[in-house]
């Protein structure tokens, strides 16, 4: 189990130490660029490679994308309710709790812990995340529902065309699912160094309040993931898949979101940051479960071996 575990997180705290690093030197990171490459070009490629070359079932799309909807639902609604008990300003911190960060950290997770089969299942959870963050919480922070904002997003083109390619049967050309795959397999990394190099210039502004968000988010994100695990019946893979992106940490979109419109982006970034930190030193007990509850450990496939 230690050296599977090892497996799994080795690569991603490496690759998120390496953005770090960059963040902090001299050299640094052009985040802004990479960011815009990453959000226009690799994740709508990867979204499409994925789900097309692997074949994916419309009905693994419509229990992943029901799964990511269910869970967002009761996180902004639980939390919701906690930001008006608590008299704090809504419109700043819902999308902090409503919405977890499933791309940066939550696709690798997947990818490493349930190999290609996780990666299609993630992928099929993360774009309703994507879209999600890209219309309701811009909107949030923005003050207004933008439809136009969405409209001009190429990742849901790319859903779109997924989900073509997949009711109809049509076949993709060579061309194409060899420049998707090129160009989505820059996705993770590269989010991966700018989760480390975001790491290494946010500041937390109040360390209370960013604790107290960064324990929210995750308990919201685990209370999210056991009752859609529960209430959809979901179970293997897929119920592993849910809960790992469910608790992940808050999305570094957000924010840039509240940077953007002026709504007390210290204190978001606050939250990104302790809630970052704390979601990686729990990683090896968020993993174990969602192994646990996949089946996938290490101890399974040794007795399986051992079977006749």
């Amino acid at each position: 189990m230690l050296t599977q575990m090892a497996d799994i997180l080795g690569p991603i705290i490496v690759i998120v130490l390496i953005g770090y690093l960059f963040g902090r030197s001299k050299v640094g990171l052009e985040t802004r660029t990479l960011s815009t490459v990453v959000i226009l070009v690799a994740t709508p490629a990867l979204i499409f490679h994925t789900l097309t070359s692997l074949q994916v079932s419309p009905d693994t799309i419509k229990t992943m994308a029901g799964a990511a909807l269910f869970c967002t639902a009761v996180a902004g609604g639980f939390g919701l309710l906690g930001l008006r008990l608590f008299g704090a300003p809504v419109r700043s911190f819902l999308p902090a709790l409503m919405l977890p960060n499933s791309g940066n950290l939550g696709l690798p997770l997947v990818l490493l812990a349930f190999g290609p089969e996780g990666l299609q299942l993630g992928v099929a959870y993360f774009f309703v995340i994507a879209l999600v963050q890209h219309s309701l919480g811009l909107s949030f922070y923005a003050g207004s529902l933008r439809f136009s904002v969405l409209a001009r997003q190429p990742l849901l083109y790319a859903v779109a065309a997924v989900l073509v390619v997949t009711w109809t049967g049509l076949p993709v050309p060579k061309i194409v699912m060899t420049t998707t795959a090129m160009l989505g397999g820059m996705m993770i990394p590269a989010m991966l160094m700018l989760l480390g190099a975001s790491l290494a210039t946010l500041q937390v502004a109040d360390l209370k309040p960013a604790v107290l968000m960064a324990l929210a988010r995750l308990s919201l994100g685990l209370i999210s993931a056991g009752l859609a695990i529960t209430v959809l019946g979901l179970d293997g893979l897929a119920a592993g898949t849910v809960f790992l992106l469910a608790s992940m940490p808050t999305a570094i979109v957000n924010y840039v979101l509240a940077e953007r419109f002026q709504h007390n982006a210290r204190q978001v970034a606050g939250a990104v940051v302790v809630s970052t930190l704390l979601t990686f030193v729990c990683l090896p007990g968020l993993v174990w479960v969602a192994l646990q509850i996949s089946g996938q450990t290490a101890f399974a496939e040794e007795q399986a071996d051992l079977l006749p």
